[in-house]
């Protein structure tokens, strides 16, 4: 089993949840948009901590063993198909829109973006918004941004915790301040901002919008949020399985309870997990390892048992 040390993205709208409730050590930074807890992106490369590999990079460790072990995609990109990251908002992320992969890679050289989102905690009246509420044409939106009028047109949705919501590439979308979320994404670090508030940095400048490539790679139909959303009910629970596409299988499970449990994931290249909420143990074959809230676990494709009284995110390739 290898630990996993984040990677923190510091942006105008970030917080403090990731270093309060997630107990994670950022340091000096006075306020952290992100933590990539899993990640071979050029952008930020996760840090291996314990074992023989310590202090490599996940892309190191796997230039040693083999790209095999994580599938046919890793080996034939040497990267993993996934990216997992904490989001704290503090103040409402930009609305945004990600593309798929045929015009990322023609026009960024890097993949789309399908993302899905946990809700760890969410304020009181905290929201997100998802899709059209209507068909709108590429010349409303357009207008609309000019205007600042974009957010009329959009689904605002009241979030609580350990809900999900899966956002295909070409889904308008944005998180609302007070959220704190978990997110499981494509490789990729594409986003087109389509509207930021008028928002300007420590520096007095607003930051970039991408108003021609958004309306390139935009689905302009209303949205549907119940096939979108996923809500929890057990205290295991799955809720997406295969949302890559061709890029290979993801399957997220939720684990909270106490006591002792064999994770039968389905056959997979490896295993996430993400403590999110207490402590306790691992198991994975003849290996052990104590965990505590914040901690990132890989497991090579083994079954794999928790033990103690907590919450932990289990995320399958």
């Amino acid at each position: 089993m290898i630990k996993l040390k984040s990677v923190y993205q510091e942006y105008i709208w970030g917080g403090t949840k990731i270093r309060d409730e997630l107990h994670k050590d950022t340091g000096d930074l006075p306020r952290i948009a992100e933590s990539w807890e899993v990640s071979t992106h050029p952008a930020g490369k996760s840090i291996v901590e314990n074992g023989i590999f310590r202090g490599k990079t996940l892309n190191e460790y796997f230039d040693r063993i083999g790209w095999g072990i994580a599938g046919r995609y890793a080996a034939r990109n040497h990267q993993l198909p996934i990216l997992i990251k904490y989001i704290d908002a503090k103040e409402n992320l930009s609305i945004q829109v990600h593309p798929g992969d045929k015009y990322a890679r023609k026009h960024e050289g890097d993949n789309g973006k399908n993302e899905m989102w946990f809700v760890l905690g969410a304020d009181e009246g905290a929201f997100i918004y998802l899709g059209f509420s209507r068909d709108v044409s590429k010349e409303e939106v357009r207008r609309r941004i000019e205007e600042n009028t974009l957010e009329e047109v959009l689904n605002r949705v009241e979030v609580k915790p350990n809900e999900a919501y899966y956002i295909p590439a070409g889904t308008v979308h944005a998180i609302g301040g007070g959220c704190l979320i978990c997110e499981v994404q494509q490789t990729s670090n594409v986003t087109y901002r389509m509207y930021d508030y008028g928002r300007v940095d420590e520096n007095g400048k607003t930051r970039e919008l991408h108003v021609k490539k958004a309306l390139d790679v935009l689905n302009y139909h209303k949205t549907e949020i119940a096939d979108l959303k996923r809500r929890d009910t057990m205290s295991m629970e799955q809720y997406i399985d295969g949302m890559f596409g061709r890029n290979g299988k993801c399957t997220l499970l939720k684990y909270e309870a106490e006591g002792d449990l064999t994770i039968l994931l389905p056959v997979s290249h490896l295993t996430f997990a993400l403590v999110l909420d207490g402590s306790g143990k691992l198991y994975a074959g003849d290996f052990e390892e104590n965990f505590q809230t914040g901690d990132t676990w890989m497991i090579h494709g083994r079954a794999t048992r928790v033990s103690g009284k907590c919450k932990v995110l289990f995320v399958a390739i």
